[in-house]
């Protein structure tokens, strides 16, 4: 059976729940899962399958009981039938975002620091996108015209041996690219030079896009704020779920077509007390 994280509508994953329990015991039915869950109806289960009957908080518990759900599929459980029984659209949205945020979090690779090559040719982890999501039929050239911007054939090439080489990429029977791990990660905290590269080359384009874009192809925002130590430990932590939310996203999404970059800053633009420098401060 299907993690209860891949449902969207709690009366299917119900109804998939009997079907599983039915085939690896033939004895399962509505009324022992009612008994079991301390429900007094025999056939609510069943009711509420077919959309007879909705559940309350007090139900939602009992089948929490019934199904014998860990701490982390009872709260998706809770949220997902929130989710099926709403019939505000904006609340649907709010809660389909909770559900993301409280699906498993996605294996992802952390790629080792001495990988200095993947990160200090800023193109290697597009192409690495591009080979599995167009069709480019080994054309190096027309992967190459694909990147923005453009970069030379013989780069594509290279790009692709080296995520072969290394492992990021795979080649099925028909001669397909796929990637080996769906989510690549360098890690919260990172001291690489080809990290450093790649941020200030991602930093770069964010720039020119602002000129190079219309704002219908791109979403550059700031804020300046004030902070204590307590609140930016907060905020980083806030950025880390983001960047998770996204992922799951992205691991959802099996029509992406374009490859993006998403770029987060928080760093100062004050010192950390009032004292800071009092004779450059007089001189300017």
């Amino acid at each position: 059976m299907k993690r209860i994280e891949t449902y969207t509508d709690y009366r299917i994953f119900l109804a998939d729940y009997y079907e599983d329990q039915k085939k690896r015991f033939p004895a399962f039915s509505y009324r022992y899962f009612c008994r079991k869950a301390g429900i007094k109806s025999p056939i609510y289960y069943k009711d509420v399958v077919a959309g007879k009957r909705n559940l309350t908080d007090a139900t939602i518990a009992a089948f929490i009981k019934g199904l014998a759900l860990s701490p982390a599929d009872a709260r998706y459980f809770t949220a997902l039938v929130h989710f099926t029984q709403s019939k505000s659209p904006q609340d649907k949205q709010s809660i389909l975002e909770q559900m993301r945020s409280l699906r498993r979090k996605i294996k992802q690779e952390t790629i080792p620091l001495d990988y200095y090559e993947y990160y200090a040719r800023w193109y290697i982890p597009v192409i690495r996108e591009l080979a599995t999501t167009r069709s480019w039929k080994n054309d190096f050239g027309r992967l190459a015209g694909m990147v923005r911007p453009r970069i030379k054939k013989t780069e594509a090439k290279e790009s692709v041996e080296f995520l072969v080489k290394k492992g990021f990429l795979e080649i099925d029977d028909d001669g397909n690219y796929r990637q080996s791990n769906p989510a690549i990660t360098s890690g919260s905290e990172v001291k690489s030079l080809g990290i450093r590269s790649f941020n200030k080359k991602m930093a770069l384009f964010g720039y020119e896009a602002i000129s190079s874009l219309p704002p219908s192809r791109r979403d550059i925002r700031t804020v300046t704020i004030g902070l204590s130590r307590e609140s930016y430990s907060l905020v980083k932590e806030e950025i880390r779920d983001f960047v998770n939310r996204v992922i799951r996203i992205v691991d959802d999404d099996k029509k992406s077509d374009t490859v993006y970059n998403i770029g987060i800053q928080l760093f100062p633009l004050s010192t950390e007390t009032d004292q800071g420098n009092r004779n450059d401060a007089n001189e300017m």
